[in-house]
């Protein structure tokens, strides 16, 4: 799992440096979304690295939208 991580983590911070569009950083989150489904990454790891993207400083209601992502549609309360 380690390399998995690694290697995510690696191509964020070169992302970094190199200023990437958040578009590409959606992307990434995907990889990182495919990649705790498949097993390559523990929760943890996954909840690092898309923190690392700091997509919550770029992206508009980041909670709403990543939400909407998992589950087509906001749900306002998730006991219903």
């Amino acid at each position: 799992m380690g390399n998995v991580f690694n290697s995510l983590k690696e191509r964020i911070e070169l992302g970094h440096r190199h200023q990437i569009p958040v578009e590409s950083k959606l992307i990434m989150l995907g990889e990182i979304i495919y990649a705790a489904g498949r097993g390559d990454l523990i929760p943890k790891e996954a909840r690092e690295l898309e923190n690392l993207l700091g997509l919550r400083q770029v992206v508009q209601n980041y909670d709403a939208v990543r939400e909407q992502g998992f589950f087509g549609e906001l749900v306002e309360d998730m006991a219903e």
